[in-house]
């Protein structure tokens, strides 16, 4: 099993804050007012503190979790909101390339575990409110593809 010492600190960052660009991608698109907010941050949040049994990648992605949860990570990923909607989009999902190099270097098992459940978080933010709306949909695509999944046809 894989643990933080694996990766280099830059690395350990991108796959820290993964989960809160995921979040922040899919909030920037949602069709939301406070409650609805409330409700997506709510999601992630549980996933977070929660993240389940994740097979062989549990104590990486239980790690993860703990960091992305930090003061620092929370401030570094509000310094990538974009002046639009479709900007800040693109800023959170071009932050995801350092973690998809950072997966590649792990075993495929623990990898697939991990891009699942940065997959599953964007699945729940998107589905806590009023439920999935097409460009949630279309951004949730585009992580799964940054993440290195293949992309839909």
């Amino acid at each position: 099993m894989t643990d933080k010492s694996f990766f280099s600190d830059d690395e350990w960052k991108a796959l820290s804050e993964a989960p809160l660009y995921v979040t922040l991608a899919v909030v920037a698109v949602a069709e939301h007012g406070p409650i609805s907010m409330v409700k997506e941050a709510a999601a992630s949040a549980r996933l977070l503190a929660q993240p389940g049994d994740r097979g062989s990648a549990a104590e990486l992605i239980t790690a993860m979790s703990h960091d992305a949860q930090s003061h620092e990570a929370r401030h570094d990923t509000k310094e990538h909101r974009g002046k639009s909607i479709d900007a800040t989009v693109d800023e959170a999902i071009n932050q995801l390339a350092p973690a998809r190099a950072a997966l590649g270097r792990l075993p495929l098992e623990e990898a697939i575990e991990v891009r699942g459940w940065l997959l599953e978080i964007a699945r729940a933010v998107a589905d806590a409110a009023k439920g999935v709306n097409e460009r949630e949909q279309a951004v949730m695509e585009r992580i799964r593809v940054a993440l290195g999944g293949p992309a839909d046809d």
